[in-house]
């Protein structure tokens, strides 16, 4: 009779063990791990800010040359950009290509005599768009935030313009091409939307406008040196 008991016994507990196994806890899979952002792809945004423009002129005339130095205006600017990133751990690789409006203009009019320059006379330079191709490398030192450098070509437009009292006035537009390098901050809000920050300084060195021979049978010439500081918001949507 004992053996018939325990057996009972065991085929009890046997019979109720899926029943207990069934009311434990069961232990939740492991998380996936957190998805890192990445910069890899295109994107195309706009962006507006302000400039601030270093004007040269040296006018030279029949035996004179006229220096007019250290003369800065400034400007709002406004406009687009379209580039590419490619993220390999925390660094990113990037071209962006970038064409802005702006309103710079500098007039200089001639107060006193000076050689064959009288009073009236008037040297204006103005320009009213640029445009950049660079490279970027940045750091994404925080997932979301990238610092990066950017640097490469630089075009403007310049308008030249000499006014000769009794004469006449003489106009030259032309496009330029020059550097420029900066540096920038960009955050992603989400994962196609980025706000930054792009400060740069570009550099166009010296261009020489020529009227024809008209101010005692000679030529003026008008050289006009242009330097360029910029700070500008980026708001850029990107896509894969």
């Amino acid at each position: 009779m004992r053996t018939s008991f325990l057996i009972g016994i065991c085929a009890a507990a046997f019979a109720a063990a899926p029943a207990i196994a069934a009311d434990l806890p069961v232990k939740a899979p492991p998380a996936p791990p957190p998805v890192m952002f990445s910069w890899t792809g295109f994107y195309i945004g706009l962006n507006a800010g302000g400039k601030w423009a270093t004007f040269d002129h040296e006018v030279t005339g029949p035996a004179t040359t006229v220096s007019f130095t250290g003369d800065t205006r400034s400007s709002w600017i406004a406009g687009g950009q379209l580039g590419y990133n490619w993220q390999s751990g925390a660094w990113v690789f990037g071209v962006e290509g970038d064409i802005d409006a702006q309103n710079f203009s500098r007039s200089r009019v001639v107060g006193t005599a000076v050689g064959p320059f009288i009073p009236g006379d008037f040297f204006t330079a103005e320009s009213k768009w640029q445009a950049s191709l660079r490279g970027r490398i940045g750091y994404a030192a925080w997932d979301r935030s990238l610092l990066y450098v950017t640097g490469g070509a630089a075009w403007t437009n310049i308008r030249g313009t000499v006014g000769l009292v009794g004469i006449g006035t003489f106009t030259g537009d032309r496009t330029i091409t020059g550097g420029t390098v900066g540096v920038g901050y960009e955050y992603a809000f989400t994962r196609n939307v980025s706000l930054g920050i792009e400060g740069r300084w570009t550099f166009y060195g010296d261009r020489t406008f020529t009227t024809p021979g008209v101010l005692a049978g000679a030529a003026v010439t008008d050289k006009v040196s242009l330097d360029t500081a910029e700070v500008m918001g980026k708001l850029n949507f990107r896509f894969w």
